[in-house]
């Protein structure tokens, strides 16, 4: 028979699981209004660094536009065009990361990914085995690759908070972070759409809102995604291998990515 210790225990951890499952219940309203409080007083950071983000990635472009058509140049300029705006892209996720967690904003985390070069080759890879697997379920079907591309999209902001994490360490994470949250990720986008059809009638001016807004909102989202991860990885039992055995208990594979 359970003593009243153990009743008590297993109480509080059905009462840590409901909270968490309430306080991940917070709607695509909730998210979106919290961007705004951080963003108050700081819609100038996130003007200037959006403006920064598109005159920089405009200008890198610049020769691939110039070159000859089908020249060996443009397509070589092409290439590096693009790592360049994936890189600016990361950049631009940390800032507003930083701007979601209320703490000291700087121009500099713009160029994050170019850290150091270990870092930004390991960023590099990163991007481009994510493409490679969203390609090879597109293939397959189209909603696996819609599903696979939800999974995958806390990727980047993992890397920003651990450096350390190799590509598909942090790939991985990002997959079994998103398990569960991938349509409330997919409602919060929804939600938006209006805004995004203001950015297409203004040609694009709106965009200079519209873009620190979402991006605030997204990075809210992953920090309360992250939060509810660790909570469910705190309270997972720690499982003790049996007295007696033989054999080691072999190690699951962290890891391991799905193809």
């Amino acid at each position: 028979m359970e003593n009243k210790e153990d009743i008590q225990v297993e109480q509080q951890e059905t009462e840590v699981f409901e909270g968490r499952e309430e306080a991940m219940a917070a709607s695509a309203a909730d998210i979106r209004a919290y961007a705004r409080e951080a963003l108050h007083g700081k819609w100038g950071y996130g003007i200037i660094v959006w403006l920064l983000l598109m005159l920089l990635d405009t200008l890198f472009s610049l020769p691939e536009y110039i070159a000859d058509e089908g020249s060996s140049f443009g397509d070589i300029w092409g290439i590096i065009s693009t790592t360049f705006s994936w890189c600016m892209w990361f950049g631009l996720m940390a800032c507003f990361l930083d701007v979601a967690r209320k703490t000291h904003l700087s121009y500099k985390r713009l160029f994050t990914a170019f850290r150091n070069v270990e870092f930004f080759f390991k960023f590099v890879i990163t991007e481009i085995l994510q493409t490679i697997f969203l390609i090879c379920w597109y293939l397959l079907l189209i909603i696996p690759g819609i599903i696979k591309y939800y999974s995958y999209a806390m990727t980047e902001f993992i890397l920003i908070d651990h450096p350390e994490y190799g590509p598909l360490q942090a790939i991985t994470e990002s997959r079994k972070m998103m398990y569960g949250h991938r349509m409330q990720l997919f409602i919060l986008g929804l939600s938006f759409i209006g805004w995004f059809l203001l950015c297409i009638i203004t040609l694009g001016i709106a965009s200079l809102w519209v873009v620190p807004y979402y991006s605030t909102a997204r990075a809210k989202f992953y920090l309360d995604v992250k939060a509810e991860y660790e909570r469910k990885l705190a309270a997972e039992p720690i499982q003790k291998p049996e007295t007696g055995s033989a054999e080691p208990v072999e190690k699951e594979k962290e890891f391991e990515v799905e193809e």
